[in-house]
């Protein structure tokens, strides 16, 4: 792959929301359905958290069977990160919101060939393979779209975390210190695990908007959250997200267009649109996404609750290639050509169980 130099842009941002949350009544608290985790002994409180992270009084989830251990009282040093932490950042997509307030997690800004369909993420340096994806204590599943060219993302098929709408996440858990000694080798980097909203009346809606100011990269959001009770005991969180991001450019002047010998086998090179500048495949992909949420849970009594949650999503994107020369096919294109790759994908999952008491256990 043939690279040039890289220019910057400045971004702007214009964001604006409305919040209706109404006392919202606590449903079954369907992060409590964790992947198998021992049991953790208390400990004394971890280091402070990085700004946007919340460290106070939490109850947690993640890397314990415990019910109701705070973060203050975990024997593993868990971060955890709110709803109002995510929406500060006014980022429509998770991966950027997560990046902004953990340090160890490095986002893929943007990849080349079918890899700029799905970015990655990176915790603590390592690969997106080894970073353990939950859903309310459920494992999400991977990616279909498979990273295959070099770098640090390369060979990443991690969860998508972009088909999982912002404004459906009650709280993130991230437990990386000792996280492989409790879930597995899959989670050698760390283990993220998404709490949905359970709230059962109340909602929260948002619209947002930016670019570059130097061209390129108009991205537009919407998205929305209210809370049903569709019976007594129970709660409905629905949410829908629907977004849009344009190309951006961020190659220099191309090397193979100002090398002397090309221009001069090539001569009709100096005509091309935007010459020197015109390999594209740096910069971000166009796409259009629609994604949606719904979590659903009711108690039966007797310690036995019903939990139920769902995403689906639809992307359809494209993204530049390598810009091919003139001599490739002359007779139709004497300038050249920039071809793109098209992308449509379909992303779901569902998840259904009972959790209780077995036999007064």
């Amino acid at each position: 792959m043939v690279k040039g130099f890289l220019h910057t842009g400045i971004a702007g941002l214009l964001t604006c929301g409305i919040c209706a949350n109404a006392a919202a009544e606590p449903g079954p608290d369907a992060g409590r359905d964790e992947d198998n985790a021992p049991a953790s002994a208390a400990a004394p409180a971890p280091d402070a958290a990085p700004q946007g992270v919340s460290n106070s009084g939490v109850v947690i989830v993640t890397g314990t069977r415990a019910a109701g251990l705070t973060v203050e009282n975990s024997a593993s040093p868990i971060q955890v990160l709110d709803a109002a932490s995510l929406g500060r950042t006014g980022q429509p997509d998770l991966i950027q919101a997560l990046s902004q307030n953990l340090p160890s997690l490095n986002a893929q800004a943007f990849g080349s060939d079918m890899a700029n369909m799905t970015l990655s993420a990176r915790l603590r340096g390592l690969s997106p393979n080894n970073t353990l994806v939950l859903v309310n204590g459920k494992r999400r599943h991977g990616t279909a779209n498979l990273a295959v060219l070099g770098g640090p993302y390369q060979g990443g098929a991690a969860a998508d975390l972009n088909y999982i709408p912002v404004a459906a996440i009650d709280r993130i858990e991230v437990l990386q210190d000792g996280a492989a000694a409790q879930y597995g080798t899959d989670a050698i980097a760390g283990v993220i695990n998404i709490i949905l909203k359970s709230n059962s009346r109340g909602g929260t809606a948002n619209v947002n908007g930016g670019g570059y100011m130097d061209g390129g990269g108009h991205t537009g959001d919407g998205m929305a959250n209210n809370g049903l009770t569709p019976f007594a005991d129970a709660f409905l969180s629905l949410t829908a997200e629907t977004k849009y991001h344009g190309f951006s450019e961020r190659g220099g002047i191309d090397p193979r267009v100002v090398d002397p010998a090309i221009m001069a086998e090539m001569p009709s090179l100096v005509n091309a649109p935007g010459y020197p500048y015109l390999n594209k495949i740096q910069g971000d992909a166009q796409y259009r996404q629609h994604i949606a949420a719904a979590n659903f849970g009711v108690d039966f009594g007797a310690d036995t609750s019903l939990y139920s949650f769902a995403t689906y999503g639809k992307k359809e994107a494209r993204a530049w290639e390598n810009y091919r020369m003139p001599n490739r096919l002359p007779q139709i294109y004497p300038f050249g050509f920039s071809p793109q790759e098209t992308f449509d994908e379909e992303d779901y999952a569902f998840t259904l169980g009972i959790k209780g008491r077995l036999f007064g256990a």
